[in-house]
Order: structure tokens, then C-alpha cells, then sequence
């Protein structure tokens, strides 16, 4: 399998592939895609790959940049990007702030 349909493949499963705006907890399911499938990640450069062990943590937070900065740099090396966009909204007289993730093609 080519590089280009690798990532093309593992950014589909995040969710990201197609042109619409996707909340960060369709992403953060994708993660157990990409533990299933390692392997992919191998073919890759090093810079590309990075660290993947926060993948696996219990802490959302942790798991969560993890993913997605392993996103950007897949999107980088098919010179896409991929953009955020922060809404907040009111629960419960609290503020809450919801991100949505979109890739934009070169």
C-alpha cells in the first residue's frame, strides 16, 4: 500500500477525509482504528508517525492531542491542513467550548 492511500485511508477513519466540519469525539473513536492498525503506520516516515504511545492512555486529554496532532502531520505530508473551530455554548450557567476539525486540500 502507497503512502498517499495510507493516510488517505487512516484520515477517512478520523473522519476527516470528506469536506465537513467533524467534532473532536468522531475523531477521538478513530484512535482505536489506528491501534488496530499499526502495521499502516510502519510504512511511514518516522516524522510522520511520531510518538504514538499517548494513543493508548485513559486520559482523554492526552489520548485526544494525540490523535490529533498525528492528524496534522498526516495531513501535512499530503500538503493538506487541517483547521480548527471553537464553539461555546451555555450547560448548566457553565460555558463549554466544542471543537470541530475540518481538512482542507492544497
Amino acid at each position: 500500500m502507497s503512502t498517499q492511500s495510507t493516510i488517505e485511508q487512516i484520515l477517512a477513519e478520523l473522519g476527516l477525509w470528506d469536506k465537513t466540519w467533524v467534532e473532536l469525539d468522531r475523531i477521538d473513536k478513530g484512535c482505536a482504528f489506528i491501534l488496530a492498525n499499526k502495521e499502516m503506520l510502519a510504512g511511514l516516515p518516522a516524522r510522520v508517525r511520531g510518538n504514538l504511545a499517548f494513543l493508548k492512555s485513559d486520559i482523554d486529554l492526552y489520548r485526544r492531542k494525540a490523535v490529533c496532532s498525528l492528524a496534522r502531520r498526516l495531513a501535512k505530508e499530503i500538503d493538506s491542513a487541517i483547521i480548527r473551530k471553537r464553539t461555546q455554548i451555555r450547560v448548566n450557567k457553565k460555558t463549554v467550548s466544542l471543537y470541530h476539525y475540518k481538512l482542507i486540500h492544497a
